[in-house]
Parts: C-alpha cells; structure tokens; sequence
C-alpha cells in the first residue's frame, strides 16, 4: 500500500528516475566519446556497471521506503533504456559506424602462458 498520493508518487518517480540519469550522466562519458573508442571498451562497461548498480540501488531503496510500484515502474524503466543506450554505444566500431558482435577476451590457458623474467640481481647496488 503506498503512502503518497498519486500526484506525488508520479512526482518522486520522475525524481528517482532523474536521479538514474544523473549516475549514468556521472558515470559514463558522452556517447560521441562511446562511439569513437574501440568497441566493447572494458573500462567504459566497468562504469556503465557501476552506474547500473548505483542507480538499481536508488531505485529500490525510494520505492520500498514509499511503499509505491509507481517509483520502482518508473526508476527500473529509466535504468533499463539508459543501460541499454550505453550498451549499444559502446558496441558501434568508430571506422563503420556500426554495432559489432562483442568478441571474447584473449584467453590463454595458464599451461600456455610464458614465464615471467628472472627478477634482476640488485648485488653491489646500496640501498
């Protein structure tokens, strides 16, 4: 059962969801910045993450102390078209303009992988 009246809880939804816009505005760069990196930037998802937990924390916590479904409706639907918007900006290759299919990491098996170098002898230096 909500506490607000239906004109307040429109009214602190579009705020929660304002306060979404302001964690991801914070979090991520622009989208011309997204778009002219390199695709599926690690750093750029790393702070998309961020905002995305930030702001789902905002969202649950207005909503479950007003007690209102209209908050958590407003705040999530705002969360999600934002995550998405910055998903798909960093996935547009800069030379084509176009979305490119996220590819996995390098990854090497540590069996494969070559030794590190032999830590240099520091013998006659003072320390």
């Amino acid at each position: 059962m909500s506490i607000l009246k239906p004109e307040g809880s429109l009214t602190l939804g579009a705020a929660t969801a304002a306060v979404v816009y302001a964690a991801y505005t914070f979090n991520l760069p622009n989208v011309a910045t997204m778009t002219a990196t390199l695709p599926h930037d690690s750093n750029i998802d790393s702070a998309r993450k961020r905002a995305a937990w930030t702001s789902a924390g905002a969202v649950i916590v207005v909503s479950a102390l007003a007690k209102d479904k209209t908050i958590f409706v407003l705040g999530g639907l705002t969360l999600v078209a934002l995550d998405w918007h910055a998903r798909h900006a960093n996935g547009i290759h800069p030379e084509t303009g176009k979305t490119v299919a996220a590819t996995p990491k390098s990854y090497m098996p540590a069996q494969q992988v070559a030794e590190a170098p032999a830590t240099p002898s520091y013998a006659g230096f003072a320390m």
